[in-house]
């Protein structure tokens, strides 16, 4: 039904049209494509790390900047304003917005000619990346009743797996492609490399979902806003004050969790380079490798990872978010070593398989223990907050800290592959006792919230 028409009439059908209609999964998809894209984007990056290597004369350092550092920067800036913004705005246009803004400096890229102006271009993308989560599942709960809000969650949260298969197994055979034909030729524009298209055509697929948004009502609120954009930033103080105030209870919990982004961006980010250098693969046959494995084996890890730890919590286990990310690191830890020692490409590839299905394993714990930490009244900002921490620690740190330890190490082949192998152990050293010693407060806060009895 038309929201527009008489104010009152009108907020009323589209209400009940909302919660009762078929609409809100086409709502639910769309978002689900927009996410399929921002991940994509994020990690093209990783896909021609080579190329780019070579091209602008890069260091190992610079280009963990690039993968990791550059992106977080403003991602995790604008993330929790952005959280509250989008409870005072018109949310399809705001993430109309930020995928236009994003996917123009993704194309933009193409275009750079030095670091300096590549990192710019890697600063704006997680600027208007930003604004995707928060405006998204802003979107969600107005659209979908509590009954079905998870299963809209989880369309919109699938995005990101598929965005990582495609990203490298799409973008691996597109820039097969591009290799084989001599790179890219655009009329005006001249010859262009491969990894420059790779950019360029990165930057083209917001189109199609920018159509698509396009036939995305914004929904009606069922509550006042307030004042405007004051009144949520205000609200958005509050909640952070809660938070500070209760500091001993989240520390523990978002120490483990961006810990545990380090431990899972650090190799992500490298794979092609760790199958290039250690296995000697053409890095388009590496992308596409990678592809395959996330787009089949990290959804498979995901939903196993909350099966267990529904399990666990209906067993009562003290702690049991930070049980399994405690888990996880260590499980991280063997099958990374695993990987790096493979002497040939069938056992590394069984070995990366392994990993991709633990890095995704632990995500449902650092989302749902977040939200068990958190009266309902804080949860948004609260989910906001961890995703800043868990975005800002995991492609701000994960990806530099590899490429700055592989620049120090001894020259030779393997370098990467010890210097990921380094922070795996520094992250399972950290991870480990923490959560050990965290399980109790974290069973009283719970407690507390009123999630356990």
């Amino acid at each position: 039904m038309n929201p527009a028409g008489p104010p009152q009439t009108g907020e009323l059908r589209a209400v009940a049209a909302y919660e009762t209609g078929g609409y809100k999964w086409y709502v639910a998809l769309v978002l689900c494509f927009a996410h399929t894209v921002a991940i994509l984007d994020r990690f093209v990056m990783a896909l021609v790390t080579e190329s780019v290597r070579g091209a602008l004369h890069l260091s190992d350092t610079q280009l963990g900047l690039l993968q990791g550092t550059g992106f977080a920067i403003l991602y995790c800036g604008f993330a929790v304003p952005l959280g509250s913004i989008a409870d005072a705005t018109n949310r399809r246009r705001l993430i109309l917005l930020g995928l236009s803004l994003w996917s123009l400096a993704t194309a933009a890229a193409a275009f750079t000619t030095s670091f300096e102006t590549l990192f710019l271009t890697r600063i704006v993308v997680g600027m208007g990346e930003a604004c995707l989560i928060p405006a998204g599942m802003s979107l969600l709960a107005a659209y979908f009743a509590p009954a079905n809000l998870a299963r809209g969650t989880a369309i919109f949260g699938m995005g990101a797996n598929f965005g990582v298969g495609l990203a490298f197994l799409g973008g691996g055979a597109l820039l097969a492609i591009l290799q084989a034909s001599g790179g890219l030729h655009v009329p005006g524009l001249g010859a262009m490399a491969p990894w420059q298209g790779i950019f360029i055509f990165a930057g083209l697929t917001a189109i199609p979902v920018l159509v698509l948004l396009l036939f995305v009502r914004e929904p009606p609120r069922r509550h006042e806003v307030g004042s405007g954009l004051g009144a949520q930033l205000g609200s958005l103080g509050t909640g952070l004050r809660y938070m500070w105030e209760n500091l001993r209870a989240y520390a523990p919990f978002l120490v483990v969790g961006s810990l545990t982004a380090v431990s899972g961006y650090a190799v992500t980010t490298w794979s092609p380079s760790l199958f290039v250098r250690l296995q000697e693969m053409a890095q388009a046959d590496a992308s596409k490798l990678i592809g395959l494995i996330g787009l089949f084996i990290a959804p498979l890890g995901t939903i196993s990872g909350g099966i267990a730890l529904d399990r666990l919590r209906a067993r009562n286990v003290l702690g049991a978010p930070l049980v399994v990310m405690g888990f996880g690191v260590l499980y991280t830890l063997a099958t990374v070593t695993a990987f790096v020692l493979s002497p040939n490409l069938i056992m590394a590839t069984v070995a990366f398989s392994l990993f991709m299905f633990g890095s995704t394993f632990v995500l449902p714990a650092l989302y749902v223990g977040m939200q068990l930490l958190t009266p309902d009244r804080y949860r948004g900002i609260a989910a906001s907050f961890n995703m800043m921490c868990y975005t800002l620690c995991g492609l701000g740190l994960g990806p530099t800290a590899v490429g700055a330890i592989s620049d120090r190490l001894p020259a030779g082949g393997g370098t990467l592959g010890i210097a990921v192998v380094i922070v795996e152990i520094a992250m399972a050293a950290v991870i480990v006792p923490v959560a050990i010693l965290a399980r109790h407060r974290f069973h009283t806060r719970m407690l507390s919230t009123g999630e356990i009895h």
